[in-house]
């Protein structure tokens, strides 16, 4: 019995027939284990391991790889909102496309015939390229950020491969950090930067001593990123806001920004933070001791009466 999964398997899970190199008897082996269910026959000679993403077998069914946008998800990355709407398939300008197979809403981007993978996902490097290029500024950040933080990548890593980007997304990957712990805190980040407010990322709080601040304007400014995927459950919520009670105890000015108005009115909270640094709220006053400090001041002169 053949072993499709050992086949499949170099090729990410799924391959043109004759790219496999089949002899006849082994192409009639893998029709009978694609009739068994033990492979999927996802257009004429391609076929596919069944328990595969369902955006792998879609752009398979196209005529070729996920990419753009759509990959990001693959790689581990941030996802910038509504990404995920279009299916973005490249395909090789040698296979014959069936956009209607990859469902109601795809983009196809032709690539050169030999360009491998021809499946599967596009590599991570012209993921990363297109992202950089094609999002606005703070939600190219937030990816680079999210590859620093999920990948091996360094920041080294990443200077190089933009070396050959466009300037605009050079400049992104300039901004890029990996102290960010979300993507709403690396928007936030990028959009006060816009406006010349310099935000520190995990900043120590002295609250504990793995206390840390998404982001802290000044010494005081504490600046909380609420993620759509943390932080909503009710004990959860309970411990964010005796931890910001806490803060605020000490002096600190909180402010807890979540997902939501961190993409859709990112206007709303620079103007925010820009008030209370206009009034230097973001600053405690404290500058250190003075030249006077400890010195015992000379008593007066006694006069007699």
């Amino acid at each position: 019995m053949i072993d499709v999964e050992a086949l499949l398997r170099p090729t990410g899970g799924i391959a043109l027939v004759g790219d496999l190199r089949f002899t006849a008897s082994e192409h009639r082996a893998f029709a009978r284990a694609a009739e068994r269910g033990l492979v999927l026959r996802v257009r004429a000679g391609v076929y596919a391991m069944p328990e595969l993403h369902d955006d792998l077998l879609r752009a398979a069914r196209v005529g070729g790889r996920v990419a753009g946008l759509s990959a990001l998800e693959h790689h581990g990355l941030w996802v910038p909102p509504r990404a995920t709407a279009t299916l973005h398939v490249e395909v090789g300008d040698s296979m014959r496309i069936r956009r209607t197979a990859g469902g109601s809403s795809v983009s196809v981007h032709w690539m050169p015939a030999t360009t491998r993978p021809r499946f599967t996902v596009a590599p991570l490097d012209a993921v990363l390229a297109g992202a950089a290029t094609e999002l606005p500024r703070p939600h190219a950040v937030a990816v680079l950020d999210s590859v620093l933080r999920r990948t091996p990548l360094t920041a080294l890593d990443l200077r190089f491969l933009s070396q050959h980007w466009r300037p605009g997304a050079r400049a992104a990957a300039a901004l890029a950090d990996g102290r960010a712990e979300s993507g709403t805190e690396s928007i936030i980040r990028v959009v006060l930067r816009g406006a010349g407010i310099h935000a520190t990322p995990q900043a120590r709080l002295p609250i504990s001593d793995l206390a840390r601040a998404d982001l802290l304007i000044g010494d005081r400014l504490v600046i909380e990123c609420d993620s759509e995927a943390h932080h909503s459950d009710p004990a959860s919520r309970r411990a964010d806001l005796e931890r910001d009670a806490l803060l605020m105890s000490l002096g600190f000015i909180v402010l807890r920004i979540d997902y939501q108005r961190a993409v859709r009115h990112p206007e709303q909270v620079v103007a925010e933070v820009a008030a209370i640094v206009q009034r230097g709220d973001h600053l405690s006053g404290w500058r250190g001791p003075s030249p006077e400090a400890g010195r015992v001041a000379p008593m007066p002169p006694r006069v007699n009466p």
